[in-house]
């Protein structure tokens, strides 16, 4: 029978490899009688992949070895979990294929702009939800993003985000799971919000996190009407979608939308669903998503 390991020397091994020691030093066992004790259960691994276990060289993957991990919690006398609740599931993580913010929606690189090296963190998926009232003006905005650790550590990388002329005041910014929002800097001038996402705790490899915005502040002149919404994505996501509400009192009388990536641009017709304009695409960016509409 195989063994999945993982290759690590991150806080999930070592915590992993210490309470593996403390155990096998309390029992008074050796990793041999160990070895012997698994196989009388129908389980195989090598002396040596339990001694770089221990070591935290290596640190238990997925199949036989999340079985192997629970036999040995019950060999050794610790409550369930008490190893397997250390294993961490290797989750994919993408190239960072970032374009600076700044190039993006054509601003300078300046001190507020500048994103430096932090790249511990990728945003892997956005959805942007508008509402549009009954006099055909953006009421609120709320976009969610879900960031993925990309070391183990403390990750931490700038982020940003637009404020749209209408908008009377700063967004209302919430860090929902996992992590805070610190340095925020609100630029009036060139109309952009940057903030420095950072995790509450030391974050694993493939972990994820959770942020939101929302704007409900709009300022419109007399007859003024929103004709457009869309978002930019700076990096390559999993997903990235936006959602337009339209009040049932004044529906638009057509609703399209444009994807530009790289030098593609696609324009195509969408239709309303329970008032609603949508569109989701998939492995996307960088590149924008706007929906337009015509009363």
């Amino acid at each position: 029978m195989g063994v999945d390991q993982s290759e690590t020397s991150g806080p999930a091994a070592n915590a992993f490899a210490r309470r593996l020691r403390e155990a096998v030093t309390a029992r008074g066992v050796s990793l041999r009688r160990l070895q012997q004790r698994l196989r009388d259960r129908g389980l195989d691994i090598s002396v040596g992949a339990l001694s770089q276990w221990q070591s935290g060289v290596r640190r238990p993957g997925g199949g036989a070895s999340a079985d192997i991990v629970r036999e040995l919690e019950d060999l050794l006398g610790l409550e369930e979990d008490e190893l397997a609740g250390l294993i961490t599931p290797n989750r994919r993580v993408t190239a960072d294929d970032n374009v600076p913010f700044a190039h993006l929606i054509g601003l300078d690189v300046n001190e507020v702009t500048d994103e430096g090296d932090f790249r511990q963190l990728s945003e892997r998926a956005a959805t942007l939800m508008t509402w549009v009232d009954e006099h055909g003006r953006i009421a609120r905005n709320v976009l969610r993003n879900v960031w993925q650790v990309r070391v183990d550590g403390i990750p931490a990388v700038p982020t940003f985000i637009t404020i749209e002329p209408e908008e009377t005041g700063p967004p209302e910014l919430r860090p929902l799971i996992g992590c805070e929002l610190t340095d925020i800097v609100t630029d009036t001038e060139q109309r952009i919000i940057r903030m420095v996402l950072r995790s509450r705790a030391p974050m694993l490899r493939g972990d994820l996190l959770l942020t939101e915005w929302e704007s409900v502040g709009h300022e419109y002149i007399d007859g003024a009407m929103s004709e457009l919404q869309g978002f930019g994505a700076v990096r390559r996501m999993s997903q990235a979608g936006v959602l337009v509400f339209f009040h049932p009192e004044l529906l638009p009388r057509r609703c399209w939308v444009t994807v530009q990536s790289g030098d593609e641009e696609q324009v195509m017709q969408l239709r309303l669903i329970d008032g609603c304009a949508s569109h989701i695409e998939f492995d996307f960016g960088p590149g924008t998503i706007f929906i337009d509409w015509e009363w």
